[in-house]
């Protein structure tokens, strides 16, 4: 497929959570993002696919702001941003106050945890709501404890992240997400950095999440689980969206040779 292949929305009467068009990145002379273009309806699940280096976690992280896209359009959340460059390299309308009103109704879940060591559990899931929602540590504290009885570590309240094993930081790190109450949640691989055993566990919280209807985006390697909770699914080739659809038609009914190969094992 060529680098105007569009991921099409799985239900197109249902309002967008987020809309991306012609979308570029580069890094120097090297472009990892080529015109990527996608729809994630509300509500739904989208899992991106595809070989390391193909552009999944820059896409993620483009979604947030945490990368800077060069050119395209992107509406998250009924905000919208064009990315243009200015002859001094700077993105033309981009204001602060857009980027931090963008930033708080997206949340998202890195491969590595990412959380404060100096922190209790109870208090890496308050900070982001009382520092940047304005909460009373009244609220955050409640709204922390549902959470964390959500993900199944309100038990942990009271503990340091270097005491617990991987799954578990990776539990309170879904949790502190959730905090948010965000519109959108992004998943960068987030059972990357576990041990097999500690793998299920993070995939049911995901898992229960998605029955919710939250409105989730996911980079994994995770074929299997993919399959099952997704919507659609994406498939990332060199920075082009080579395959994109149900998952039937990523793993059953693909044209793309590439996206077949790729697929072969989980199929």
């Amino acid at each position: 497929m060529t680098s105007s292949t569009q991921a099409p929305s799985p239900d197109a009467s249902a309002a967008l959570a987020v809309e991306v068009r012609h979308l570029v990145k580069r890094y120097g002379d090297l472009e990892v993002l080529r015109d990527v273009s996608l729809e994630v309806p509300e509500g739904s699940v989208t899992s991106i696919i595809g070989a390391s280096g193909s552009g999944k976690s820059t896409l993620l992280r483009c979604l947030n702001l945490l990368e800077r896209p060069d050119q395209g359009d992107l509406a998250i959340a009924d905000e919208t941003i064009r990315f243009d460059r200015n002859p001094q390299g700077g993105i033309v309308g981009l204001d602060r106050r857009q980027l931090q009103r963008l930033r708080a109704k997206v949340s998202m879940v890195f491969q590595q945890f990412n959380l404060w060591p100096h922190f209790t559990v109870l208090g890496n899931v308050t900070e982001a709501p009382m520092r940047v929602q304005g909460l009373s540590r009244r609220r955050a504290i409640e709204r922390a404890e549902h959470y964390l009885e959500r993900v199944g570590m309100a038990d942990k309240r009271d503990g340091y992240p270097a005491y617990l094993s991987g799954g578990q930081q990776q539990r309170v790190a879904i949790a502190r997400a959730l905090a948010m109450e965000p519109r959108l949640l992004l998943f960068d691989e987030p059972t990357s950095a576990l041990d097999p055993e500690r793998v299920s566990e993070v995939l049911g919280v995901i898992r229960d999440l998605a029955a919710e209807g939250r409105t989730m985006v996911l980079v994994t390697h995770e074929m299997a689980f993919a399959r099952e909770v997704s919507d659609q699914v994406v498939f990332l080739d060199r920075g082009f969206v080579g395959e994109a659809g149900s998952p039937r038609r990523v793993f059953e009914e693909s044209r793309d040779p590439r996206c077949r190969r790729f697929v072969a094992p989980a199929a």
